[in-house]
């Protein structure tokens, strides 16, 4: 089987057979990306006689891995299984399962998600009597999850503390990172931060692995992280050739700590870089293509390229004006309807995208109450779903039975009498002796303020979970769910805890889990991997939003522009332009942030393949009141030359046949309108009570300035306080009661 790169355009042949060391790939949206790093990776195989074990290939997504190795192994025949592939997190598991021994830690680790997070922090909270009133557990999460994504510790965020609030943020990330220690489970962001602890405590590790990854290739570059950054830098020696690909007008996670300095400093990071530049776009039509070059070369933080295509014109992307969210979506569906019908266009060729989840809700009233078929990527996922979740609790426990969580969760799930004040006895009990809760379990009859018809429920419970660990050895993974769910007695009560319907769609819940597994394990043994239930545990922690999504299922996707990144389809539609949603604004007008914002709607846009469709609305129900809108400034970006207005009225549809004259007129006419109403009419006065999507409630202590200049000074709960500028604040007044 030999590889032809004349498959492939000139720009791509040269960066695929290039022979420098250090190469910046700058791929355009829709421009063969993908099919240019595999290219890449089979080349360095085929021709230059790499061994794939010398290959270490960094993918966005689980899913994008596994697309990735499927085409290299219809190109070329190599010893696949040598090749590390795959996300920066799954990757990095598999490093630390092999080397996590070093730093005082069992090869059997729980990685925790969000959930697990949260539990570990209330316990947390709990030993240093932090009302959860007053701070809730996601909070406190939420922020050391942040600080580990800049590389922060407990020490760092006590030094920079401002108030009451960072004060114990510094304790509780603390103790938090101790009790993840004692219950050998780490984060998410632990499967970074390990690896270049472990780097830099044992240099020879890092020597053996950078001499085993001599060709580093990384997708996505632009979306990096600084523990991310610092991992490549360490594994990119000398004497290593690294290959990053990306598009920095793509960068849409600062939010979770993406750099996008990471990609624009790539020549100053590596000496003697060489540039290519993937122009031609395979996707979109010359319309859609050139507005969203348009838009995006608003932002200054750019290397610059400019996108062109060989597809046809193509029909104007339509701006629809709607009174409502209601009347948006019945819009849309409007639309949808007439795609379906006049354009034959199937279900799955229609995606329906917003900047925040709470968005879907009105498009999904309108979509059921005319009988279409959808399915939201980023919703209620498979494996948050309470029955499946407290199953994969006992798995965790069976794995690794110093987790606490875990243990917490089912040790009285189905009810076995077993209570919290019995748990906190045992629990003190171990803590005394440094033994886990786990084996305080164990030596429960020791405790004598518990009584022993206590005991001996605790005991057949902790000799339940000992008999599956022996049986983990013995049987298949897939196997041993199933009788644990029978065993356990978990089955039994779904089917009497309720009705018919509900029983029967958590049943088919489980049963899904149990095919899941069975799957898991049959692909493993084929492609000669460890197929484990602590492989599987692994492999479900860390499966994302677009890793959930199946193309085949013919059905209209619904889901949020950052869930969207990497697909495509023939009918987009982007909903909620309008200022204070998109561009959202967290925390004032930034310039970053702005930039973020408008780079979101370009991924957006370059979705699309045929038909594009951007929605706003005049207004928009927000936390039980109503909050007037004007467009997206986004919106007077895109020339009129490439855009068709509609408005709502049920009478009257403006098709505009003179667009680079009425259509940016009436655009500008609706922005200045807003202006003047809004310029000296903030809506707020000092002691106003407001919330905010991300802060919470707040009282407004002050305003200065006027007009686009004017600032609003809040003081959150939590002794948050933040300025911000008042046309972008996006804060909610709240009702307070006499």
């Amino acid at each position: 089987m030999l590889l032809n790169i004349k498959d492939l355009n000139q720009v791509q042949q040269k960066a695929v057979a290039s022979e420098k060391k250090h190469l910046l790939i700058l791929a355009g949206a829709g421009s063969g990306k993908t099919r240019t790093l595999t290219y890449r990776i089979a080349y360095l195989i085929q021709k230059r006689k790499v061994d794939a074990g010398h290959i270490l290939a960094v993918t966005f997504t689980n899913k994008a891995a596994q697309e990735m190795r499927k085409r290299l192994e219809s190109m070329i025949k190599a010893d696949f299984n040598k090749l590390w592939i795959g996300t920066f997190h799954s990757i990095f598991a598999r490093l630390l399962r092999l080397e996590v021994a070093y730093l005082h830690y069992k090869r059997n680790f729980t990685i925790y998600d969000t959930d697990d997070q949260v539990g570990a922090v209330r316990k947390v909270m709990s030993s240093l009597n932090i009302p959860q009133q007053i701070y809730p557990p996601k909070l406190y999460q939420s922020r050391i999850s942040h600080a580990k994504n800049l590389m922060l510790t407990p020490d760092d965020i006590e030094k920079q503390a401002k108030d009451e609030f960072e004060q114990s943020l510094a304790e509780v990330f603390r103790r938090y990172t101790h009790y993840l220690v004692e219950n050998n489970a780490l984060d998410f962001e632990d499967l970074l931060l390990m690896p270049i602890k472990l780097f830099d405590k044992h240099p020879d590790i890092l020597k053996k692995y950078q001499k085993k990854f001599k060709y580093i290739l990384v997708d996505e570059y632009q979306d990096t992280n600084k523990p991310q950054y610092q991992i490549i830098k360490r594994l990119a020696s000398k004497d290593n050739h690294i290959c990053v690909v990306g598009d920095e007008d793509q960068s849409i996670y600062r939010w979770r700590g993406a750099d996008i300095n990471n990609i624009l400093n790539f020549d100053k990071d590596f000496t003697d870089t060489v540039v290519f530049r993937l122009e031609e776009n395979y996707r979109s039509n010359k319309n859609i293509l050139q507005a969203a070059n348009a838009v995006v070369a608003h932002n200054q933080e750019r290397l610059g390229k400019n996108l062109w295509t060989n597809k046809q014109k193509g029909n104007p992307i339509v701006i629809m004006e709607a009174d409502n969210e209601m009347e948006e979506a019945k819009i849309v569906v409007e639309i949808v309807h007439n795609e379906l019908y006049s354009n034959k266009r199937t279900f799955k060729d229609i995606a329906i995208l917003y900047r925040t989840n709470a968005q879907s809700r009105a498009v999904e009233d309108e979509l059921r109450k005319n009988a279409l078929s959808y399915k939201v990527v980023g919703g209620l996922k498979f494996y948050e779903r309470k029955e499946i979740k407290d199953i994969l609790a006992y798995l965790k426990v069976i794995t690794n039975p110093a987790d606490s969580v875990s243990l917490r969760r089912i040790v009285n799930f189905p009810l076995r009498g077993i209570g919290e004040t019995t748990v906190t006895k045992i629990e003190k009990y171990a803590e005394a002796l440094k033994i886990s809760l786990f084996e305080g379990m164990g030596r429960v009859s020791e405790i004598s303020s518990i009584s022993a018809g206590m005991s001996n429920r605790v005991l057949e419970f902790y000799e339940l979970i000992k008999k599956y660990r022996a049986l983990s050895k013995e049987i298949s993974a897939a196997e041993l769910t199933s009788s644990l769910a029978q065993d356990t007695g978990i089955i039994s009560h779904i089917k009497n805890e309720y009705d018919q319907y509900e029983s029967d769609n958590r049943l088919d819940n489980i049963y899904e889990l149990f095919n899941s597994i069975e799957s898991f394990t049959r692909e493993r043994i084929k492609e000669k991997k460890d197929s484990s239930l602590s492989d599987y545990l692994e492999e479900v922690a860390l499966t994302t939003d677009v890793d959930e999504y199946d193309s085949d299922k013919n059905a209209i996707t619904l889901l949020t522009l950052h869930s969207a990144k990497g697909l495509e389809f023939p009918v987009v539609f982007i909903t909620g332009l309008e200022m204070g949603l998109f561009p959202l604004q967290r925390s004032g007008a930034e310039h970053a942030e702005l930039e973020e914002e408008r780079r979101l709607l370009y991924v957006g846009m370059t979705r699309a393949q045929d038909n594009l469709y951007l929605s706003f609305a005049r207004s928009r129900r927000k936390y039980n009141s109503v909050v007037v809108n004007e467009p997206s400034l986004f919106l007077d970006e895109i020339p009129p030359e490439y855009t068709e207005l509609r408005t709502s009225r049920k009478t009257e549809r403006i098709y505009s046949k003179t667009r680079k004259q009425s259509h940016r007129k009436k655009v500008l006419d609706y922005f200045r309108h807003h202006e003047m109403s809004q310029e000296n009419n903030i809506g707020f006065e000092i002691g106003t009570m407001v919330y905010h999507e991300s802060f919470g409630k707040g009282k407004v202590v002050g305003i200065e300035g006027h007009g686009d200049k004017m600032k609003i000074s809040v003081n959150f709960e939590g002794n948050i306080h933040k300025k911000l500028i008042a046309r972008y604040a996006n804060l909610t007044p709240l009702e307070v009661d006499e």
